[in-house]
Parts: structure tokens; sequence; C-alpha cells
């Protein structure tokens, strides 16, 4: 693992998206520090993200800078900082990855307006994606390649359209798939502009029990994580 083990923080696959789509496609940078104690309150807007860079779903959203409890979200960005997420549900891809915090704009409007979209690739080749707002990550739709429904929203709710941007989300995830086994990559999508969240290799750490097989996990051998190197440039 150690050959991708960068693409699982936060900060460091920066430099892995960056050549390959474009800075266009990376979301801002608003800071990257070792401590919360090093964060300056002064320069940053009035909304944003703050996120463990070596961990899943260790984030704070802000949506009033003047107004947030700065405590008690220290209180909790540190412990979380601390944390090994190894240990959490045993992906040894996070172990000894260094916990620091990324400040990011918050990209959606004041009700949210943002858009996730997930996309399975197998050899650099997409095989389809789930899309869900920010706001309401539980209530998703997954598509193949065509569009088409693969995996309905529950609770009996409407599946929509895929996003009008969804196909180009697919050639981008092929650009950022190639030479991996498999990778999900996820894009953050407001007002019609795309970019690269992160790059996810377990999702639900292995455990998800909903995805539809092959649909989105192809020909993957989980056993090819166990062989060096894994990435591949072509």
């Amino acid at each position: 693992l150690s050959s991708i083990r960068h693409l699982a923080d936060k900060y460091e696959v920066r430099d892995f998206v960056r050549p390959r789509i474009g800075e266009s496609h990376l979301v801002p940078l608003l800071g990257i520090h070792r401590r919360f104690a090093d964060i300056d309150r002064s320069s940053l807007p009035e909304s944003f993200v703050i996120k463990c860079t070596h961990g899943c779903r260790w984030i704070e959203r802000v949506a009033d800078r003047d107004a947030a409890d700065w405590k008690a979200i220290g209180r909790r960005m540190e412990k979380w900082r601390r944390k090994d997420y190894s240990r959490v549900w045993g992906e040894s891809l996070y172990r000894g990855l260094t916990g620091r915090l990324i400040i990011e704009p918050w990209l959606g409007g004041p009700g949210g307006g943002l858009e996730d979209v997930k996309i399975f690739v197998d050899r650099g080749t997409p095989l389809g994606g789930i899309v869900h707002t920010a706001d309401e990550p539980k209530l998703y739709t997954g598509y193949d390649t065509r569009g088409a429904v693969v995996l309905p929203r529950r609770e009996g709710r409407v599946n929509p359209p895929p996003p009008g941007c969804f196909d180009e989300c697919l050639e981008l995830a092929a650009v950022l798939g190639r030479g991996l086994p498999a990778v999900r990559v996820d894009f953050l999508v407001s007002d019609g502009r795309i970019h690269a969240g992160e790059m996810t290799f377990l999702t639900g750490a292995g455990l998800h029990p909903l995805l539809p097989g092959p649909a989105f996990t192809g020909s993957f051998d989980p056993r090819e994580f166990d062989r060096r190197p894994i990435l591949r440039e072509s």
C-alpha cells in the first residue's frame, strides 16, 4: 500500500490531481495546519470547511465564522487530529499518515446547493457512480455510465436524472484512475463547476452493504492491494 498511501491524504492528493486534470479542478486552499491553534480566524471567509487530512468524515462545516463556537470546534478537530484513522475500521491505507487540518471554502450556498458525485473506476475505466447532495449523503442514486439507474433512491422517492456534468465527471475520473486497480473518485459540483474532492480505495471500509456488486466494482480483485507497487504510471 505504500505506493498509494499519499492518495488517501486530503492534502497530498492535490499533487496527484493537479498535473492530471488541472489546477482548475482543485478545491481552492485556504490553509493547511499542524494544530488547530495555528489557524488565523481573521484570515478566513464567512463560511468554510475544516477537515482532517488523514481520515474520513472528520470534517467541520462552519457557516458563520463570527458566530461559530471555536472552542467546541477546536476540541473536536484536535481530538480527531490526534487519532490514527487506520484503527477505526482497520484500513491500513491510513496507517502512518500525519494528522493535519486543511481549510477550504464552502462551495455551496447558505442552504446547501452542493452535489457530491462519486465515480467508481476499474483500471482506468469508469463503471458508473452515485450522486447525492452534501446535506443528504444517505439519500443517493446510483447510475451506470449511460445514466441508467442501477441503485435507486431509498424511501420510495423519485430517482432524478444524473447531473448535467456526469459525463465529464466520468472522463475526469478515468484520467485519475489510470494506473490503479480500483478507486472511487469523489467530485464536488457547484453551479456546474467540478472540483476533485478525494480518492477512496475502500468504500465504506470495504463493508458497504448496498453497492450493486460488479456494476461498481468491475473485475477488481482485493488481493491486488497486497502487490507492490500498486500505482503504475502509463
